[in-house]
């Protein structure tokens, strides 16, 4: 009975390296994917090269992550599957394939891309602008960042199939990464409702790694969760018969009906309705069932043909947002947080900073929950506190008021009013994020391979 074994490394593009190095010495894998992206990832790449000669719009940890294990990926006949092309699936491919030079491997190495230009058929049919601001609608294309199209796991089994080793996409649905080399595996028909909800469901509880190994889960007193400074990278095990969850053998964490289902309920809207590129998910007859120790069988899959249209994520330039925060501490501390809300208040009419929106809220108290916030809580008054302010307006000269204002209480405040640094002290770019649907016909989805 033919046995597939995949491996998740990463679940964004800042999680942690060392999953990948467990799971291709102990995992026992013969896949390993990457998922590097999240919405914003296309859209601050753009940001983050503005003005560079040589722009790099693939994943910049593309060699931390895969040189230290290309080479035992190679000679344990391990296969990754990864989104790090981002933007420039091509160029990530390129680079892999120097580094794999550099290190003697043998590899075939495939870039998944998109051949057509999704901006300009956004533009030419103005489809799905109606959500975007009107000063983006009237085709502003030095706000507009990026429009991509959301794929799915045709091209992965196509560069499969042609005998890749390594494949390297730009974007697609996170699930794809595992639906790819399932049907390539199995051999799957990617347009049968019921197998394409198979892979992309294990797909979806796979994508988000250690979410689904104790990863978020862990609520002291009410779920607990094993070694968590150790959690275990997940591993998913597929024959014909069965499905099971599972994770890197001696390692932390905990996998369980309970951690699994809350993966599985985890940026869906409708369970009955989980709209992917291959298929549309119907979630209400999964089940889960302990196997054994840190082992889930999963059944139930049910799917429904693929939508019509592809989903695009537009990211453009929206505004510009500051955050300032100011601490006390002692006998007082709330008292002055007071007067140095009014002490604002009153230079705000000064200098004319009116930004589009704007809140002050202490932290600790009431900036999480906000309106919503009990009123015995927010008349706490804590021997330490800290004013949180933030505004957002389509000036960057507006948002860099409330520095220039917040940094004037050193020596026209109350007393002791001690400013925190924090990331966002300094004005910086927001970017929006739109929606939009095409035809599958404006989009091609290529593969381009090299070898060393």
């Amino acid at each position: 009975m033919k046995k597939i074994r995949i491996g998740h490394a990463t679940a964004y593009a800042r999680d942690r390296y060392s999953h990948a190095t467990d799971l291709v010495s102990r995992g026992e894998i013969n896949y390993i994917c990457f998922e590097t992206m999240s919405e914003v990832t296309m859209s601050s790449t753009k940001v983050s090269n503005f003005g560079k000669k040589n722009p790099r719009l693939f994943d910049p940890n593309l060699e931390a992550r895969l040189q230290p294990i290309l080479k035992d990926c190679m000679e344990k006949g391990i296969k990754i599957i990864s989104n790090q092309g981002w933007m420039d699936p091509i160029g990530a491919a390129e680079r892999l394939a120097e580094i794999a030079r550099e290190q003697g491997v043998k590899c075939k190495i495939a870039a998944v891309y998109n051949n057509k230009d999704t901006m300009q058929v956004l533009l030419e049919k103005n489809v799905g602008f109606q959500d975007i601001p009107q000063h983006i609608r009237d085709f502003d294309r030095d706000k507009v960042l990026c429009a991509e199209v959301y794929f799915g796991a045709d091209g992965i089994k196509e560069a499969l199939e042609q005998g890749a080793d390594v494949v390297l996409t730009t974007r697609i649905v996170d699930s794809a990464l595992y639906l790819g080399p399932l049907a390539y595996e199995f051999g799957w028909d990617l347009d049968d409702p019921q197998l394409a909800a198979k892979g992309s469901t294990i797909g979806h509880l796979m994508e988000c790694g250690c979410q689904v190994s104790g990863g978020t889960f862990a609520d002291p007193g009410y779920k607990e969760v094993e070694d968590l400074g150790h959690l275990g990278a997940p591993i998913v095990e597929v024959t014909e018969e069965y499905v099971h969850l599972t994770k890197v053998p001696g390692s932390g964490g905990t996998v369980c009906p309970a951690s699994v289902t809350e993966q599985m309920l985890y940026e869906i809207t409708d369970p009955a309705c989980y709209i992917l590129p291959n298929v549309v998910i119907d979630f209400r007859g999964i089940q889960f069932r302990q196997v054994e120790k840190d082992v889930v069988e999963v059944t139930g899959f049910r799917g429904r043909p693929k939508p019509e249209k592809l989903k695009v994520l537009v990211g453009f330039l929206e505004g510009y947002m500051n955050e300032q925060m100011v601490a006390w501490n002692g006998e007082g501390a709330m008292e002055r947080a007071e007067l140095c809300k009014k002490v604002l208040k009153d230079r705000f009419e000064v200098v004319g900073f009116h930004p589009k929106e704007f809140r002050m809220d202490y932290v600790g108290i009431n900036s999480v929950a906000r309106e919503v916030t009990p009123k015995e809580a927010q008349a706490f008054h804590p021997w330490e506190v800290i004013l949180r302010l933030a505004c957002k307006d389509e000036s960057k000269r507006m948002c860099d008021l409330l520095k220039e204002e917040v940094d004037s209480l050193a020596n026209n405040g109350p007393s002791f009013s001690g400013k925190v640094g924090t990331f966002g002290a300094q004005t910086r770019v927001i970017i929006g994020m739109r929606s939009a649907l095409i035809d599958r016909e404006d989009a091609c989805e290529q593969v381009l391979y090299l070898e060393t």
